[in-house]
């Protein structure tokens, strides 16, 4: 799969612990309760930890996980839909990363048609399509928010639907200045970006469980 960013753009991370008690765009929050960025990751992380569970607790079959158009939406909608009124749906404004919002659709439609063509894969060849994905994903930027933490997600569940250890990143959230690897996994997306995935499929081994 071919990829590309423009110029300057990074992975969707940015935010630092520094951040936590101020206030953030709240726009199509569903929680109004939830005032300052501490409050909210707390409540992502937890509608995140339920989500995580249900795919990675045990081997996630291809009936829960089809890795389809519709599921690719629908697992971001799993992530955040308690939390955004926007979980799920592709982003209709443009970006400083990611592709243009009039070809999320096809780029989405891309991974989908890349994935009847791997199941057949064991071994390295798992982790290597992982990362595939996993960058693919963080490249295409389909949603307003959520969307490291989405790839990241069903990178993990492609590893696990295919007998292989899902990664434990060390870190709850990787846009965060204050991440043990978050220099490492910047450099790995921009390597990807060159097709060069080998530096993404290290950290997935490093950090297997």
């Amino acid at each position: 799969m071919n990829s590309g960013r423009g110029k300057g753009a990074k992975p969707g991370l940015g935010s630092s612990e520094k951040d936590d008690d101020t206030p953030f765009d709240g726009s199509g929050l569903k929680l109004k309760t939830v005032k300052t960025r501490r409050e909210l990751n707390e409540v992502e992380f937890a509608a995140i930890l339920r989500v995580t569970e249900k795919y990675l607790l045990s081997k996630p079959s291809p009936k829960i996980a089809p890795f389809n158009f519709d599921w690719l939406l629908g697992l971001h909608r799993e992530m955040f839909g308690s939390i955004w009124s926007w979980a799920g749906e592709i982003r209709s404004t443009e970006k400083n990363i990611g592709v243009s919002p009039n070809i999320i659709a096809a780029e989405l439609g891309v991974i989908a048609m890349e994935v009847d063509k791997r199941h057949h894969e064991t071994g390295d060849l798992v982790f290597a399509t992982a990362a595939e994905f996993h960058h693919r994903a963080v490249w295409v930027h389909p949603f307003e928010d959520g969307n490291g933490r989405w790839a990241r997600l069903l990178a993990n569940v492609w590893l696990m639907q295919h007998d292989q250890p899902a990664t434990l990143w060390p870190a709850t959230d990787l846009r965060d200045t204050e991440s043990p690897i978050r220099d490492d996994y910047i450099a790995a997306i921009k390597a990807a970006d060159s097709r060069n995935y080998g530096p993404l499929i290290d950290l997935h081994k490093k950090f297997s469980v």
